[in-house]
């Protein structure tokens, strides 16, 4: 974990907690050009001026709000984790891409994930953060079942490192498109779990199906 996100100079008390959870709101609303910090204040229940002790501005506390983000998914339970070695590695890998859908789900995931394609190119080192740390976990993860499945034969030769990438960038992008159906609701359609197994199966068979 780099320690520009690991860090933070500001106190972490109840009210920079509210503070905090109602930037995230604000943020994801709309965006930090747009963000109100009185708006913010008052879903806190503090005045401006005890915000602005905590975060005189916007953009510190939007990197805060981001690191906090980014650090408590890497660190909560249930993160997308490597399923048992004893299963067939055709149904370790449905296992994984089912578990990282229901993750990306989760109402914090899917806000972030929706201020990282508007909002964290102009951010450095939380993008990098994040596309390595939690992204990058899930990649390292799945790579090593189809590495394991190509051992065993139960999976076709492939460019596991590819595959790994072409997978999650599918999983995460029907994820912002289910995370926003008044924009991408003709694409998706209504059966969230009809889209969710057709795309893994489909991924599952582009990954390399079972070795004859």
């Amino acid at each position: 974990m780099t320690e520009t996100v690991r860090s933070t100079r500001y106190p972490i008390d109840g009210r920079a907690q509210r503070i905090m959870a109602a930037a995230f709101t604000e943020f994801s609303r709309r965006g930090i050009r747009d963000a109100r910090m009185s708006v913010i204040a008052r879903r806190a229940g503090v005045s401006l001026a005890t915000l602005r002790q905590y975060f005189p501005t916007t953009d510190e506390l939007f990197r805060e709000v981001i690191r906090s983000t980014l650090v408590r998914l890497i660190l909560q339970p249930g993160e997308p984790g490597t399923p048992a070695p004893d299963q067939p590695t055709t149904d370790r890998i449905r296992g994984f891409m089912r578990q990282f859908w229901q993750s990306m789900e989760e109402p914090d995931q899917a806000t972030l994930l929706r201020i990282s394609l508007s909002e964290l190119s102009g951010y450095p080192e939380l993008a990098v953060f994040h596309a390595t740390e939690v992204i990058g976990r899930a990649v390292s993860r799945l790579e090593a079942v189809l590495r394991d499945g190509v051992r065993r034969g139960e999976v076709q030769p492939i460019d596991v490192r590819t595959a790994a990438r072409v997978i999650l960038a599918a999983l995460i992008t029907y994820a912002v498109w289910f995370a926003s159906p008044g924009v991408y609701g003709e694409l998706t359609g209504p059966d969230r779990h009809r889209a969710k197994e057709a795309v893994i199966d489909l991924l599952v068979r582009a990954a390399g199906g079972a070795a004859a």
